[in-house]
Parts: C-alpha cells; structure tokens; sequence
C-alpha cells in the first residue's frame, strides 16, 4: 500500500441474497483515505450492516451473497483474502457486542486479540491495561465476561475488537447501550486510533450526544434502501437533505420523537409489587441489587435509567422471576425482552417466532400479521430470525413479546431491556406507541434505556439505579 492510497474502495458494488433476491448493496461508489472518519447514515435495513460486513470480508466469505463490483481494502481485493487476513487490517465493532465475546474472562479476551496478531507475549499484559484504562474497565480485568452488563460488554467488544491497532475501524453501534460515561470514552479510544493513518465508518444513532460531546465525524455518507443517496461534508449532508432523512425516519440532531400522551390515571392496585427485592449473584456474596421497592401499576410506563454496570438488568430479569431474588415478589407473572433478542428465539421463521405459545387460530394469525406490518416485517416473514439485521432483530423480539403479553389471561407487565437499541428514529416511534397501547388496554411497561430522548418523551416514570439501588 502507497501513502495516500485509499484504505476503503468500492467500485459498483452490489450484494444481493441469493434465496429471496432482495438488492440489499446496489451499485455502491465510496472511497475512503487514510485520516478521514466517517459517519454512515440510514434507516434500519438500509444496508449499513451489509456495507461494513463487506468491508470486513464477511461478505462473501462467511455470508454467501452473490456480489458484483470490486471491494478492495488497502488496495487488495477482499475477494482474494480471507476474513482472518482482513482482521490485520480492519478492527470491527459489532452490532450485537455479546457475539463477539468468546472466552470466559475479559483479560484473556482482550488478549486473545493481542495473541492472535502475534504482539509480543512480554507486551500483552501492559498493552491489556492500557486498553481497559481507557474505556474506564481497569477494574474488569478479572471478571467473567458473562456476568457483565450490556455496557460493560460493549466497552470490552470495543477495545478487543481495537487491540491489534487496525488501519480501518467499522464501528456499527458502538454507543448504543452505553451511559454518557461509556459514550466519551468509546468514542475517545475509536477517533484515537484511526489517528491520521488510519479511518473509520462508523453507523450511529445517537448524533445528540456525539454533537454536544465528542463530536460528529467530519464526512456522511447517506444509504436508502441499498443505493448510495448523499457523500460530503457532514454539516453539508445534514442540512442539504434533512427533509430526506427526517423522512426516512432516520435520526438527526435536534429531531425529537412525539410526545406520547398521558394517562388520565393509573389503577389503585399494582399489577406487580417488589419488596425488599435483594439479587446476589451466589449466596453470601455482595448484593447486585439490594432492598429495592418498586410497585408498577396499570397505564405505567415507566424508565430504568442509571450507568452500565448498576444493576438494572438484574432488576428486571428478578422482576420477571427468572433469577430468585431475596424479599417478596407479588402479583401477576410479567412478560421479558431479553437485552440480547438472539436470547430468545426458539424456531426457523418470522412468523413462526410471533405465533410460538399462542393458540393456534385465525385470531392468531391476523393478530401476528397486523403486527409484522406495523412492525416492517411482513416481507421477512419467511426468513430464520437469526439472518435479520440487528434492528429487526430487535423489532422481532418486541413484537414476540407483546403478544405474549396481548394473549395472557388477564394485562399483565411487559418488561424489556433496551427495547429501542439499534434502531431508527421511524422504527422506535412505532415501537414506543405498541408499548403505550399495550399500557392503555390495562397492562403496564417498564424499560431500560439510556436514551433520555426516549425517557422525556415517553415515559410516565422514571426509575434511576445506582449502585443496585433505587435513588
């Protein structure tokens, strides 16, 4: 590779899934030189994902979509490199943080990185502290992975996925389950190590914080629907087609979501009632959550809110009764959406995920297909869940659990964590108003987010969790 030469070239680039022969890539023209750092934009199911997965080699490789076009990075074609080769090169932060992990502590993960690239065995425990320091995880060092929370998982992806100091960074929603804290930080350590010899693509949602914070990457590409639509200067691209994209339902500074209404009032008996809830992780051990009282009502919505790492999927996951917690749980079974959608899905169709437990008659059947359409995913209806992208995913899983809910006896509580994670502003619109209505008809929600656009907009209460504790 000669200095100067692009680190990122596509040349009409077209991916196209071969089982359904939907377009997901069409004619992409992008290059990208050392020292820029770029901001993807577009609605879920755009082709981000798909984009960056080609830049990596997945595509082809590992995703079997018939492509035409050249992919090259660092002036070598993917095609003729494997996915490990290419990890010399690229550092990939995914979507879904959780799949990236692999070993059981998070110091032998971040090394695995580090070994794999052959750094120097002297080197690598330095090199290990040195990354978690900066992503504020030091204290991690010897924890199991699977204990983490979300935001922790995140920060720790980010870092191992960055230890080998690639050339190009891809980035798709690093931010999304982090408190403000883990968004300074994350962002930090990406820009800091692309540097002015390296480049990164990033995918993002949350531009509101990054644009009062670290600040947006200086260029934007615009994707819709496969096609390449916009290429510039950031502030150009989003004032040039903001019309476009508020359309498109993609998120934007200074774009807020609806004010949902308020409930006139809320039933006088709690649907769910915690008291002295207390969750140790093993008996003797110090409390994940401790002595926390919480009643939810019917027409909630309530918020859980708090940094990574405090306590609030602990809460919900007791408040479900899937992990036996101390003190006194009462009142109807709720319904949970895992943090992890993968974590739920039980058959090989769309279709087949909505109707799993439900009765099996017309009823059923119209209620699941009004909801594949409110939810956009009628035309995957056919599709194994584990192939979608990590916003419908997402969508899936939520939409799986309100008709759980929809189908029990009497209302009940839905409980989901980071429900609006990896989504477009247009998708979490129509999420929020599903949760409302399931509220309005009797029932109750309560999410964890970290979106305070969210929080202000819809919900009717929120919970803050510190330290394993209401505040």
């Amino acid at each position: 590779m000669t200095q100067g030469q692009p680190l990122v070239e596509l040349r009409g680039f077209t991916a196209v899934d071969p089982r359904s022969q939907r377009v997901l890539l069409e004619d992409i023209n992008l290059t990208v030189h050392p020292g820029e750092q770029v901001l993807l934009l577009g609605a879920s199911g755009a082709g981000k994902s798909t984009m960056l997965d080609a830049i990596r080699g997945v595509v082809p490789h590992s995703v079997p979509l018939e492509i035409s076009g050249e992919c090259n990075v660092a002036g070598e074609p993917v095609i003729t490199n494997t996915v490990a080769q290419l990890s010399a090169k690229v550092g990939n932060v995914p979507q879904d943080p959780h799949a990236s992990l692999t070993l059981p502590l998070v110091e032998d993960e971040i090394a695995l990185t580090l070994e794999n690239h052959g750094v120097d065995p002297a080197e690598i425990g330095d090199r290990v502290q040195q990354l978690l320091a900066s992503v504020d995880a030091k204290h991690l060092i010897n924890q199991r992975t699977q204990t983490l929370s979300g935001g922790w998982v995140q920060r720790i992806a980010t870092v191992a996925a960055l230890a080998a100091r690639p050339n190009i960074v891809l980035a798709d929603e690093p931010t999304s389950m982090l408190d403000g804290a883990g968004v300074a930080s994350v962002m930090h350590i990406l820009t800091e190590l692309t540097g002015d010899t390296g480049a990164l693509i990033l995918v993002e949602h949350r531009l509101d914080e990054l644009a009062d914070g670290p600040g947006l990457p200086a260029r934007t590409v615009v994707i819709d629907q496969g096609k390449l639509k916009a290429d510039g200067p950031t502030n150009e691209v989003l004032s040039e087609h903001a019309a476009a994209l508020e359309a498109n339902g993609v998120w934007t500074p200074g774009v807020e979501l609806p004010a949902f209404h308020t409930p006139a009032s809320t039933g006088s008996e709690p649907l769910l009632s915690a008291q002295s809830l207390t969750v140790r992780p093993v008996p003797q051990a110090n409390p994940v959550v401790t002595d926390i009282d919480l009643d939810i009502y019917p027409g909630e919505r309530i918020a859980v809110m708090g940094d990574n790492g405090t306590g609030k999927t602990t809460l919900l996951m007791a408040l479900a009764g899937l992990i036996q917690p101390e003190g006194d749980l009462s009142g109807r079974q709720p319904v949970m959406v895992f943090q992890n959608p993968e974590h739920q899905f039980l058959t090989h169709s769309v279709h087949d995920e909505l109707r799993f437990g439900l009765p099996l008659d017309k009823q059923t059947e119209q209620a699941v297909q009004e909801l594949t359409e409110t939810f956009g995913l009628a035309h995957l209806a056919e599709l194994n869940p584990f192939r979608l992208s990590g916003g419908e995913k997402r969508r899936l899983s939520v939409a799986a659990g309100l008709l759980a809910a929809r189908y029990r006896t009497e209302p009940t509580v839905l409980l989901a964590d980071e429900p609006t994670f990896g989504l477009d502003r247009a998708n979490t619109t129509v999420m929020l108003q599903q949760l409302v209505d399931h509220a309005d008809n009797g029932g109750a929600v309560a999410i964890i987010t970290h979106d305070k656009r969210v929080a202000d907009a819809w919900a009717t209460r929120v919970v803050t969790v510190a330290q394993g504790a209401l505040v």
